[in-house]
């Protein structure tokens, strides 16, 4: 006989929650077929706000779960009694999944059609919040912090690719400029929602809140037009994803040990790793990244600029414990400490995508990282008073506008063709994720090296070094041509 277990309240909000999303996910039936295909009338793009709202919104979930996570760190670390240094791999566990899904799930969506993998990957990334959220101990949240990496990534790119159908060719830098709109706002509700629910409710609020969005933008996008499909659509190869992001979750791990032998054991397995990758490379009928527009001077720059436009990213997730550090506050005041950086670079957003459009995206993307690396100087310098903090918050404002969105990701467009979006936009995405899966292992050791000076001093040294890989894009405006009815994705 079986012994019947009282389920606790906590649980059965997990499981009614499991049961909507799993519902609302995977039993639609007003999924179509991937061969059917609207959205043109007379061979042009018909706006649709609508639409662009929804995509727009799915994109907003993924960027707030970054921003909020930045005021938790000093109380997760305490709940699951690690180190500091250790809550890095929250945001590195993420990034490495996201990286393997962006490229992934751009491919699918070019194939399947966007519309449908988006809701896929806003699904997974709402189940993985609730798991998250009532995670009993570290290596379970590590888990489904890779969950949501994955359900994240397969939202971003194919998003970004049907909500810029909304807009001519000549004005794609203002609809990547919108994208990057949603980052800032996301990055002003984000640490003072996160501060707050962390403070009054606890760390796994965070999360929680996470469900009922991806439960609305599931709903909301039923009725989305169907997205245009390609069946014939290769498909990138898997093996070389799953193998890509183990060399870089192997490397960072050979990076970020504490002995020798562990780090040379994760140092064979990434050259190991990186060995089968090559393979892959060579002998996949589709390989998992189609470097062959990158092997030219503007593709190995945008791979190396876009990494360290990532790590920038990635060093705003560990304002809120500086300022906790420095200045003695709490989880509250510290997400709220981050104001001045999330208005500066909502408010600019807009503007970084029409100068791009204007000025092309080599000098938007210079002006972005010397704001990053004055910003960085500021907080690394000592001793650090509130005026010097709220203007440093400024400039990495300025550098968020003018470096995330429109610069980097037109640039990225410019070396594929009008049928590859999704798949450029993902692959931008992938090398950008490089830099903010490796910048919190790289920025907790300069933390440990040098305090919270040598973490801000690392991050002013890799803006300069963006700024003189940029140096050497060529000085021209992207081209740009009118979408025909046989290149949409």
């Amino acid at each position: 006989m079986v012994a019947m277990v009282e389920e606790t309240p906590k649980v059965q909000l997990g499981r009614r929650l499991t049961r909507c999303l799993y519902r609302e996910w995977l039993l639609d039936p007003s999924f179509p077929p991937p061969w059917r295909t609207t959205g043109l009338v007379g061979g042009a793009v018909r706006p649709n706000h609508k639409t662009l709202a929804i995509y727009l919104l799915g994109v907003f979930i993924g960027a707030l779960d970054m921003n909020v996570l930045g005021p938790a760190f000093p109380a997760i670390s305490r709940s699951f009694h690690i180190d500091f240094a250790v809550t890095a791999w929250a945001i590195t566990t993420y990034s490495i999944a996201y990286v393997a899904s962006t490229a992934l799930s751009g491919g699918w969506g070019d194939r399947m059609g966007h519309r449908r993998v988006f809701r896929l990957g806003v699904g997974l990334f709402g189940i993985a919040s609730l798991l998250a959220a009532l995670s009993p101990n570290w290596a379970v949240f590590l888990l489904a912090r890779v969950v949501q990496g994955a359900g994240a990534g397969a939202v971003y790119p194919n998003a970004q690719a049907e909500g810029i159908q909304q807009f001519p060719a000549a004005k794609r830098g203002m609809a990547l400029g919108i994208f990057g709109a949603v980052f800032g706002v996301a990055s002003i509700i984000g640490p003072n929602l996160g501060g707050a629910l962390t403070q009054f409710w606890g760390w796994p609020t965070i999360f929680l809140i996470n469900v009922p969005l991806a439960l609305l933008v599931l709903m909301s996008a039923r009725g989305l037009p169907t997205s245009l499909a390609n069946p014939e659509r290769d498909i990138p190869d898997w093996v070389g994803g799953v193998a890509f992001a183990m060399v870089l979750a192997a490397g960072l791990l050979a990076i970020s040990g504490h002995s020798w032998g562990f780090r040379l054991v994760f140092l064979a397995l990434a050259l190991l790793a990186a060995g089968g990758f090559a393979y892959r490379q060579r002998t996949a009928p589709t390989p998992f990244l189609d470097a062959r527009p990158l092997v030219n001077r503007v593709g190995i720059l945008l791979i190396l600029g876009a990494a360290v436009i990532g790590l920038d990213m990635s060093s705003a997730v560990f304002v809120p414990a500086l300022a906790q550090h420095t200045f003695g506050i709490g989880p509250l005041a510290s997400g709220a400490a981050l104001m001045p950086a999330a208005g500066a670079g909502a408010l600019l957003s807009g503007a970084g995508g029409m100068m791009t459009d204007r000025m092309g995206a080599r000098l938007v993307l210079m002006l972005g990282l010397l704001s990053a690396a004055g910003g960085a100087l500021l907080l690394a310098s000592t001793p650090l008073t509130w005026p010097r903090f709220i203007l440093a918050m400024m400039l990495f404002g300025v550098g968020t506008a003018f470096t995330v969105g429109a610069p980097i990701n037109k640039l990225g467009l410019s070396l594929y063709r009008e049928n590859q979006a999704a798949e450029a936009l993902a692959l931008t995405a992938v090398f950008r994720s490089v830099g903010v899966a490796a910048g919190p292992i790289v920025l907790t050791m300069a933390e440990a090296w040098h305090g919270f000076r040598g973490m801000y001093g690392a991050v002013a040294v890799a803006s300069v070094l963006g700024v003189i890989l940029f140096s050497r894009v060529p000085n021209r405006r992207i081209p740009t041509t009118e979408p025909s009815t046989s290149s949409q994705a």
